[in-house]
């Protein structure tokens, strides 16, 4: 009897042991309302901002977990107001297309490489989807909510893109990238930017837009992409017209908070004849443009409404 206690007794201590060698790396880092986020969850969103852009590698470790953190918190109070207004489905079909537009975007080929690439950062395609999903589903409540405010002058494009074809057969394209931060005074708007312009100096425009940016172009070092004079504003255009390569604009004001652009890369191409396809690739841009801006917005709203507790 004595001996078979003993052995019973021995064995709940190994077990506690090991169970507080297990815990004593794992740390609650934050609350969100009544969910929380681990040390262990922020080093997996470590990884998955990584594979979107692994040039997030080149900033200090200490800013890449407060980058992944925000992250994360981001993510649950957008999960938690949508799931007020959809079911979300998380293996939805439709978000193997949306799949495809990310790993194209990293130059991977096919959703096998993609998933051999996820591997590499401990992440798998579930993972990703859940996200895209989240993400969808947030972007389907603002265009919901907001659709009916979108004010573009349909007309104006038409006879711009009309005289610009006329008038020259080549269009000169710009590779862009942005930061978006916002500042409720004069002093926070002071200390953003004296930091940006010192993480731009010291590492690259990418870093800091990574690090700075609140547009969701932060996830790709602030890449836009290539546009044309057609696909931005006058004021856009005006700004980066005069500027060269890796230089970039003041901040300036927007409705949500303040720009700056980057030039990445400038070319002259053959101006595409197909106008109607020119008009519809303008206004898509441009309604994407005023969705953002109102999801920015309607976001730091609900967050308001969030309590977060860091540890």
């Amino acid at each position: 009897m004595f001996k078979t206690f003993t052995i019973v007794y021995f064995f709940l201590i190994i077990c506690f042991i090991n169970i507080s060698h297990a815990n004593d790396g794992y740390k609650i880092v934050v609350k969100v309302n009544n969910q929380i986020i681990s040390n262990y969850d922020i080093e997996k969103e470590k990884n998955y901002l990584s594979a979107l852009n692994p040039k997030i590698l080149n900033i200090p470790e200490k800013e890449i977990k407060k980058i992944a953190k925000q992250s994360l918190i981001r993510e649950i109070i957008k999960e938690k107001e949508i799931s007020k207004y959809y079911d979300v489905d998380y293996q939805s079909p439709k978000l193997i297309q949306i799949v495809k537009r990310l790993y194209t975007r990293l130059n991977i080929e096919s959703e096998e490489d993609f998933k051999t690439y996820l591997e590499k950062y401990s992440l798998d395609l579930n993972d990703v989807l859940k996200k895209l999903a989240i993400e969808t589903n947030w972007n389907n409540l603002i265009y919901q909510k907001y659709n009916n405010q979108i004010d573009i002058d349909k007309d104006k494009i038409k006879k711009r893109l009309e005289l610009g074809f006329s008038n020259n057969k080549k269009e000169k394209l710009f590779l862009l990238s942005e930061i978006v931060f916002v500042a409720k005074d004069k002093e926070e708007f002071d200390d953003k930017y004296k930091k940006v312009i010192a993480t731009i100096k010291e590492k690259d425009f990418s870093s800091a837009a990574t690090i700075y940016s609140v547009s969701d172009t932060s996830k790709f070092g602030g890449e836009i992409g290539w546009v044309s004079k057609n696909d931005i504003s006058e004021q856009i255009y005006k700004k980066i017209s005069i500027l060269k390569i890796d230089e970039f604009t003041q901040p300036f004001k927007i409705a949500n908070g303040f720009l700056l652009i980057s030039v990445n890369g400038i070319k002259e191409v053959e101006k595409e004849n197909n106008l109607e396809e020119q008009y519809n690739s303008i206004v898509s841009k441009e309604t994407n443009r005023q969705l953002n801006q109102h999801s920015l917005i309607y976001f730091k709203r609900i967050e308001k409404q969030v309590f977060i507790h860091e540890n």
